[in-house]
């Protein structure tokens, strides 16, 4: 069901939604709601004087965005006040605030994993009407993977990124020259990824004992992150068809290419720190600047992160000038798969003013701000996160970040839809999906998880009226959003 904004000259705003859901089960019913206020000079002074309410999760990027959101006062006269949460509870609070139609918020941070459930259930607004309206949202500026895989669903531009990632490998230049470990070249495949972490594994390399690499062990949410891309990798898919049409949600998580890639994932276990079972993003990610991690593939933003003794300590850590970064490794002759993912800025259904809402969400968007956000260097500079080729080819960022030609290619050839399909019941079945696969770490037999895996989201799939799939489906491809794209410019 699409929803769009409709704003006339008296800035009438009105919108469909569908009521939302429990956690697990996700009825629909269509209701008609005013949002925006009316027209009265008095609504518009109220708009215009409006503190602005954003809610944050606490990633990486919060730190910046906090140090340059008075440059948005500045110019705008707009006032904001920034509240972050962990990812977990930013999910929680903010579909208790959705269901029950309470909620103050004005901006919030959406994950790319949660637009289908959102927007679908009338949560958030599509951004489309507004970025035709406004010029200087220069879409063509952006990275089309990045907007296809974090901000578009259904044809609709639900939110704006601000921090979009991919995946990347980083390993240690000093450990894979005392080992006499190849460098990786573009091409390289898991398993030489998987072999080289063992040839590191449990030697000491100038005096401290090494581990192969790192993963992410924690359930239920964090294990899936980095296991997906692993997956993702290994050309494995969560359903039959999707997001290409016609959708068919019949689970493929038992394939060959799954049970292989989760076989994997507990040999990587096997050559990483044992307490690694417990460890979500942040505890892996810097981990590999403790100094006893040979290599690790994750989210780019740790690039920069594992610079620092600690997150965001603002301490150099061990490894400063001794690792680098390389591709994602792939299966022989086939594409890397790079999982994309990260934060976009939207505007709830519940929004009272939100056209000042995009002005904050745009003005967060565009390079100049996103470059602003690079330059801050109160823990040392800590963000490159960028969707915008203006950004990824300036020089003086260039400088700061020497990966971001890399990174611009990961972005370039990333998708987030096949890694961590997005849809209505994304957040349930993944609830599962890292139960399952902790399982498999600590021994469970993976072809019989996996199978069981498979049942479990069956039943969640048909409970929720997704198996077989009536719906009407969205051929969801890279090229429709470069369409759009072009429609919206």
């Amino acid at each position: 069901m699409n929803i769009g904004l409709n704003l006339t000259k008296e800035g009438l705003l009105r919108r469909k939604s569908v009521a939302a859901s429990t956690a697990l089960v996700f009825l629909t019913s269509s209701v008609l709601i005013g949002v925006g206020g009316n027209s009265s000079a008095q609504a518009a002074a109220d708009c215009a004087n409006k503190t602005l309410q954003l809610l944050s999760v606490g990633d990486p990027f919060e730190y910046a965005l906090k140090e340059v959101l008075p440059q948005f006062t500045a110019e705008t006269g707009i006032k904001v006040n920034l509240e972050s949460l962990d990812n977990q509870t930013l999910s929680s609070r903010l579909a208790t605030a959705f269901v029950t139609k309470k909620s103050d918020l004005d901006v919030v941070t959406v994950d790319n994993i949660w637009v289908g459930q959102y927007y679908d259930n009338g949560w958030i607004l599509s951004l489309n009407d507004l970025i035709k309206a406004n010029k200087d949202v220069d879409l063509k500026d952006m990275v089309p993977g990045v907007l296809y895989s974090i901000s578009e669903w259904r044809g609709q531009f639900v939110g704006l990124p601000m921090a979009p990632y991919a995946q990347g490998v980083m390993y240690r230049t000093d450990v894979y020259k005392s080992l006499g470990i190849k460098t990786p070249a573009a091409g390289w495949t898991w398993d030489e990824y998987l072999a080289n972490a063992r040839k590191i594994n449990g030697k000491t390399v100038n005096g401290k004992k090494m581990y192969g690499t790192v993963i992410v062990g924690k359930q239920p949410v964090p294990i899936v992150h980095m296991y997906t891309q692993l997956m993702a990798g290994q050309g494995a898919r969560w359903f039959k068809k999707f997001p290409e049409a016609p959708w068919d949600f019949t689970p493929t998580l038992a394939s060959k290419q799954n049970i292989r890639a989760a076989t994997m994932y507990r040999d990587l276990y096997k050559v990483s720190p044992k307490e690694a079972i417990s460890f979500d993003w942040f505890a892996a990610g810097m981990r590999f600047a403790d100094g006893d991690i040979g290599q690790m593939y994750w989210w780019t933003p740790y690039f920069y992160l594992v610079q620092n003794k600690g997150y965001m300590s603002g301490k150099p850590s061990p490894i400063v000038g001794k690792y680098a970064i390389a591709d994602l490794p792939s299966e022989k002759g086939k594409p890397a798969n790079i999982s994309t993912g990260g934060w976009q800025l939207s505007i709830p259904s519940t929004a009272e003013c939100p056209e000042e809402s995009f002005k904050l969400v745009k003005w967060v968007n565009s390079a100049k701000a996103q470059k602003a956000m690079a330059k801050v260097d109160k823990y040392g500079t800590q963000f490159s996160d960028f969707g915008r080729y203006s950004n990824l080819r300036d020089p003086e960022l260039v400088k700061m970040y020497p990966y971001l030609p890399k990174l611009e290619k990961m972005l370039e050839a990333g998708n987030g839809k096949v890694s961590r399909p997005g849809m209505q019941i994304y957040p349930a079945l993944e609830g599962v999906y890292g139960l399952q696969l902790n399982k498999i770490l600590l021994g469970a037999d993976v072809k019989k998880t996996l199978t069981e895996t498979n049942s479990l989201f069956s039943n969640l799939l048909g409970g929720n009226m997704l198996l077989p799939y009536k719906g009407k489906s969205y051929d969801d491809t890279l090229q429709a959003t470069k369409d759009l794209i072009a429609s919206l410019s």
